[in-house]
Order: structure tokens, then C-alpha cells, then sequence
């Protein structure tokens, strides 16, 4: 009888703790609630786990070759409750394989036989490699097991494998004939979770990554003439460098301003360290990288974190040390702000490096940037990626937006904040990366998992979309909420690995608020904000509600004597709602009304007194505009069409589709984040495009 009320009292426990929430939750999430590894106020629940693994590797560095030949002794701990009957491995460069998925184009000389295995041990005993218990396929390695690993058990492996540093150039490759930056580089233990069991998607290029919590010592050899910067602390710096360089390492450990380790007086014929091995240790993170040049210089200075020294480097192609002067103290600062305001957790590891050499763009491991430029957003942008995915260690295979979206969102707050000394609400930053897509079909709700995005919608759905649904939650709830949720929520889950109901829940149980009004039609359902003047009526100015997605309000007034006024609401107070009255002061004395014109809307054409066509009737637009224009530098089109009168800018790879009101001697967007200005004395017309939220100009021709 015990049992049977013991059983009826956990059946209702987990009833009622289903009725918390009102969200969807597929089968294999509810699971991790009923179980307990989760808990519906945001926490780990009281049986949360997550498996862990050591690696020691010993490697081999061929430049001349790109070859690795490498030895790893691996011990994997399974502290989740099942029993493992096989083990999954992942060989990430296998995406180079003959025959393999790959959703990108690569250097045709990166077309191989995949890495090569040159011998498995499974608890001392070797496996063979073509026998019946081993299965290798995309980019994943089966190993079943003849006793399984229990719960709470430790298995070992030892691998010898080799492989070969890409000439693509995709978050790890080539840099130059003599540079490299690598990763991917290792066979790594894939990931056991409560929510999911193995993580068995191959690797293709598109998404990332989502690994383990692990320690790591590693050994690289490599010849002396090279220099490695990896993940983790070296060990052995009294070993590899000689007097001047090891003195200059070690001011540069308290050093608060920037100083060369290396510079290009060094790096002179017949350069060479004391020692080509190199030894480091990186305890907690959940992967491993490097980066070797022999004609790179080394900048660093200390970052205090804490009460700790934190080792900031820059690193960079010797010969222009002024181009990249700026890249160490803009680490500095941003480590600061990163780790006292936003947001507010400290650093929490005891390096970070940033090597330049990609072609475009950058990419984050533990404690490492592999960037393009030392432009401030990359770098800021890379930083922040120590926390999410590496301290907090969310699934980007699967829910790219869970740091991606961030990472763009909190770049985009710091740099306004404390880099431009700009306070003003950033919802208003993404109409144009954002509206383009809304309403399209290719427009999923934003929980559909990553791994299901193609080229289209893969980026909109990981960077800018979901930063724009955080921008609307700090607005909604304000610095102290806001700040003190997210903060909680980085507390709770740092190391470990949360999915989006535990960020949901954690932000409500925070603030106190049912924040389903913005979680329902932004993550689960399909549909577009859109708002519209309506009626104007003295000082009473109604907003219409036409879509399914609220987002905040912004009413701009000018004057006729050239005065401005503005109010913003909160998209909760316009949810659910087909509309709003707001109050417009002097209303006899109004020259203009704008609506929403810098935040995304489904037709932002109906948000204007007096409308946009009639702003547009005395204005001569030269035909030569319209047309379709080649952006060669980032192979895509930009096109400008006549739309009901109305001039429009179409980029469909950045899904933009944006009217453009002309401005002095350009055309400009109603959100001041694109101008654009054409030029018909040559024989072809030609178009510069500025982009402000990306940073960046283009040129285009007209085809």
C-alpha cells in the first residue's frame, strides 16, 4: 500500500509540474522534468548530470606537410544513471572524407581519406577497426562494447590517429604557407545527455558544436623556428623560450599595459625558440585549439578579473604593428565590462588569445578567437563566447540562437555602452537584418531546431533574430531585471549544458513574471509583427495590431518649428491587443508621425502620417537606380526596386527588403542603418552600400 501511495504522490508531483507552464514541451525534454535532471523554475534539478572526460594528448606538428600524427589516452566518467553499451567518437576533419556531407564548398586538395586510425585500445584491448563492434560513419566513430560502462563508471581509451591541417579555410585551416590555426583536430568523446542520449549528428559545416566538459594535457612538437598559442595555461615556458622572450612573457603575466613578447625584431633570420615542445593544461572547458606561426607577433597584457591575472594576446602577421595596436586593449576593456556589468559574471578562465589569419569572419574555442580583423565587434563578439557556448555549454548543434543570438546581442550592448557611450534601447538596430525575413515561410518559429536551417535562414535564425527578441526582453524588463535574470541564469547553468525551457524558466522565475506573451509567437509559432497608423484624432493617436508577433512601440513626432517627440511602449502592452492609444501632445503643431520605422514589420509602409507616397510625390527618382547589382566581394546580389512609388533596397542572402527615402545626396533607410548612394558616370552604374549594423561597405555594379 506504501508503494502504491508513494507512487500516486509522484505521479501528481509531476502533474502539477506540468501545469507550471503553459509552452509546448516535446516528449524528450518533458522526460528530463519528469526525471529530475531538470526543474521547471529554471534550476538543475536535483539528479541534473552530465558525463566528463580527461585527455591527455601528445602530438606531432609537421608544417611543411600540414601533418599531425598524435597519441590520446582518454578517460571518459559516466555519471549519468544508464548503462553505455557503446561509445561514440567524433572525427570532425572525416568532414574532408571522399563521399561525406558537406554543405559548403572546399579546396579540392582537402578531399581525402578521412583521418587515419592507426590504432584503437578500449580498455587495453585493441578493437579491430574492420571487425563487426565498430561502425565509422559521416563523422562519427561506433564503438559498441562487450561489458558496458555502469553508472558511475570509468572507461579508458587510447587512440593513434593522424590527420592533416585543411587548406579551407572554416573556423580552422591555413592562414598562410607557415601559419595555421587548428581545431577539430582530435578524436573527442561525442555527448551523453539526459535530454537527447548520444549526440550523433554529423558534422557538415554548418552548425557547431556542443562537447563535453573536459581536462586537457597536451604536448605539441613542432620545430623551433614556430611559436603555439593554444587553449589553457603553458606549462613549460622556462623550457621553450630563451632569456628575452620568457622575461618579456613574465612581465606581461601582471603587465597592465600592452608589451611584445614577440616582435618583428625577433622574428629575423634563424629565429628560433629554446625548445619545440610545448606543454599545455586546460582544466573544465569543453574543447581544445591552437594556433603556430613563425612570423607572427605577440602582444599581451594583463587583465584583472576578480582579484586574478587574466593573460590577454593579440596575435598577428609581423611587419604592421600599428594596424593591430588597438587589439589588446580592446580585449582589456572588454574583459572588464564583460566580467563587472555586462554580464557582470567574472571572466572565468585565466587566458584569452586572438589570432588574426581568416579570411573573413571569426570563430571562438575555450580561451581562444580565431578572427579576420581586429576590428572591435569581432573581437568583442569572439570574447563573449567564453561564456556562451564554453562556460555555459549550450547545444549549438541544435539551438544555435542559445549563444549565437547572444554573442550578437551583448556585442551590440557593450560596444554602445561602453565603447560609443550610447545608452539607447537596441531594438531598434535590427529592422534591417531582421525584417526582410518576417512572414516568409522559410520564417520558422525560432525553436525549430538548427540543425533543420538551410543557407537561407540558418544565420537570421542564430544572430540577429534571436538578438532582437532579447533586445525586447531588456526593454520590457529593464537594467536591474533584466541584468539580474540573465546574470542568474549564467550562475545556474556555467558548466553545465542548459536547453531553452531552463533560460524560459529561469527568466521567469527571476522576474516574477509569466513572460509566455513573448515566448509563445516568437520560439513556438509562425506568423509577423505589424503595425499600422490608424486613426489620428486631436492628441489620440491609435496603433493598429495587425500581426502575431508583438514587439515594442515607437512614436515618432516632428513639428512644424522643427521640435521632435518620442514614446516607446513595451511589447507586452501591445500583445493581444488589435491596438493602443497613446497621447500626442502640441497635436495641432504636427508635421509628422512615424510608427515602428526602425523595428521590424511585416509592411512598414503604413506607418507613416502623411504616408510614404505622399512624402515620395514630389521627388524625381532617376530611373538608372533600379536594377539588379552585383556584389562581387561577397557574392551576392543587392537589388533596387520601384515599389508603388516607393524606392526599395533588397539583399535576399542578409534577408533584407528596406524602403529608401532620399537623404542630401543618398538614399537612406527609415532606421539610419543602411545608405546607399549611386554613381552613373561610368559605363556601368555603380552602387555603395553602407551597412552600419554589420560594420561594413560594399560596391556593387549593375548587372
Amino acid at each position: 500500500m506504501r508503494k502504491i501511495f508513494s507512487l500516486f504522490a509522484m505521479m501528481c508531483c509531476v502533474a502539477l509540474m506540468a501545469q507550471e507552464t503553459s509552452l509546448f514541451i516535446p516528449k524528450e525534454m518533458k522526460q528530463a522534468y519528469e526525471k529530475g535532471t531538470r526543474s521547471y523554475d529554471g534550476k538543475p534539478g536535483p539528479n541534473y548530470w552530465h558525463n566528463t572526460v580527461d585527455y591527455d594528448i601528445k602530438a606531432s606538428i609537421d608544417p611543411e606537410t600540414r601533418g599531425i600524427s598524435g597519441k590520446s589516452t582518454i578517460k571518459y566518467q559516466n555519471n549519468s544513471p544508464d548503462e553505455l553499451s557503446a561509445i561514440v567518437v567524433r572525427l570532425y576533419n572525416d568532414v574532408y572524407k571522399k563521399g561525406n556531407v558537406r554543405l559548403t564548398t572546399i579546396d579540392d586538395r582537402d578531399v581525402n581519406d578521412g583521418m587515419s586510425l592507426n590504432m584503437v585500445q578500449v580498455r587495453g584491448d585493441s578493437v579491430d577497426l574492420e571487425g563487426g563492434s565498430v561502425t565509422r560513419n559521416g563523422t562519427n566513430l561506433f564503438i559498441r562494447l562487450e561489458e558496458p560502462v555502469k553508472s558511475g563508471d570509468q572507461i579508458d581509451l587510447t587512440i593513434d590517429w593522424e590527420t592533416v591541417i585543411p587548406y579551407t579555410n572554416r573556423r580552422t585551416g591555413v592562414a598562410d604557407s607557415t601559419s595555421f590555426f587548428v581545431a577539430y583536430w582530435y578524436p573527442q568523446i561525442s555527448v551523453y545527455d539526459d535530454v537527447f542520449g548520444w549526440d550523433t549528428q554529423n558534422y557538415t559545416f554548418r552548425t557547431e558544436f556542443y562537447n563535453n566538459l573536459a581536462n586537457f594535457n597536451v604536448e605539441f612538437t613542432a620545430p623551433e623556428a614556430f611559436t603555439i598559442w593554444a587553449t589553457g595555461v603553458l606549462q613549460n615556458p622556462d623550457e621553450v623560450f630563451n632569456a628575452d622572450i620568457l622575461d618579456r612573457y613574465n612581465k606581461a603575466l601582471t603587465a597592465t599595459e600592452p608589451l611584445d613578447i614577440i616582435n618583428g625584431d625577433d622574428l629575423k633570420d634563424g629565429f628560433a625558440h629554446k625548445s619545440g615542445t610545448w606543454k599545455f593544461k586546460a582544466d573544465e572547458v569543453p574543447d581544445f585549439a591552437f594556433a603556430m606561426s613563425d612570423h607572427y607577433d605577440w602582444n599581451a597584457a594583463s587583465q584583472k578579473v576578480d582579484g586574478e591575472d587574466v593573460l590577454i594576446s593579440s596575435v598577428y602577421p609581423t611587419g604592421n604593428p600599428q594596424a593591430f595596436a588597438a587589439m589588446t586593449p580592446n580585449q582589456q576593456k572588454t574583459m572588464k565590462h564583460f566580467s563587472e556589468d555586462v554580464p557582470g559574471v567574472p571572466y572565468p578562465y585565466p587566458r584569452f588569445t586572438t589570432f588574426i589569419g581568416l579570411g573573413g569572419g571569426g570563430m571562438e574555442f575555450p580561451m581562444m578567437a580565431y578572427n579576420g580583423g581586429p576590428g572591435l565587434g569581432v573581437t568583442v563578439h569572439e570574447m563573449f563566447h567564453m561564456y556562451f557556448p564554453m562556460y555555459v555549454r549550450v547545444n549549438e548543434r541544435r539551438f544555435a540562437w542559445m549563444d549565437e543570438g547572444w554573442a550578437s546581442y551583448i556585442t551590440s550592448l557593450v560596444t554602445n555602452r561602453f565603447f560609443q557611450n550610447d545608452s539607447s534601447d537596441l531594438f531598434t538596430t535590427f529592422k534591417g537584418s531582421v525584417g526582410g525575413m518576417q512572414g516568409q515561410y522559410e520564417d520558422l518559429p525560432l525553436f525549430a531546431s538548427s540543425q533543420f536551417m538551410d543557407g537561407t535562414n540558418y544565420g537570421y535564425s542564430a544572430y540577429p533574430l534571436p538578438a532582437f527578441i532579447y533586445s525586447m526582453l531588456h526593454f520590457h524588463l529593464g537594467d536591474e531585471v533584466f541584468f539580474k535574470a540573465y546574470k542568474e541564469y549564467i550562475n545556474r547553468w556555467a558548466k553545465k549544458s542548459p536547453i531553452p525551457y531552463d533560460f524560459f524558466f529561469t527568466m521567469e522565475d527571476v522576474s516574477g513574471e509569466d513572460l509566455s506573451w513573448l515566448w509563445k509567437p516568437w520560439f513556438f509559432e509562425f506568423g509577423a509583427p505589424d503595425v499600422k497608423i490608424g486613426e489620428i484624432k486631436k492628441d489620440k493617436l491609435t496603433i493598429v495590431n495587425a500581426g502575431s508577433r508583438p514587439v515594442p512601440v515607437r512614436v515618432e513626432v516632428k513639428y512644424k518649428d522643427g521640435t521632435d517627440y518620442e514614446i516607446s511602449k513595451s511589447a507586452k502592452e501591445i500583445s493581444g491587443k488589435n491596438e493602443i492609444q497613446v497621447t500626442i501632445p502640441d497635436y495641432k503643431n504636427i508635421e509628422t508621425i512615424s510608427v515602428n520605422a526602425s523595428v521590424p514589420d511585416l509592411d512598414d509602409t503604413d506607418n507613416f502620417y502623411p504616408s510614404l507616397q505622399e512624402r515620395m510625390a514630389g521627388v524625381e527618382v532617376p530611373d538608372y537606380i533600379f536594377g539588379t547589382y552585383t556584389i562581387a566581394n561577397f557574392n551576392i546580389n543587392a537589388h533596387i526596386d520601384n515599389a508603388d512609388g516607393l524606392v526599395k533596397v533588397r539583399v535576399p542572402a542578409a534577408g533584407m527588403n528596406m524602403v529608401l527615402l532620399p537623404k542630401e545626396d543618398a538614399w537612406v533607410s527609415m532606421d539610419g542603418q543602411v545608405v546607399a548612394k549611386f554613381d552613373d558616370s561610368g559605363d556601368k552604374t555603380a552602387m555603395t552600400l553602407e551597412l552600419k549594423q554589420f560594420g561594413v561597405t560594399v560596391q556593387g555594379t549593375k548587372e
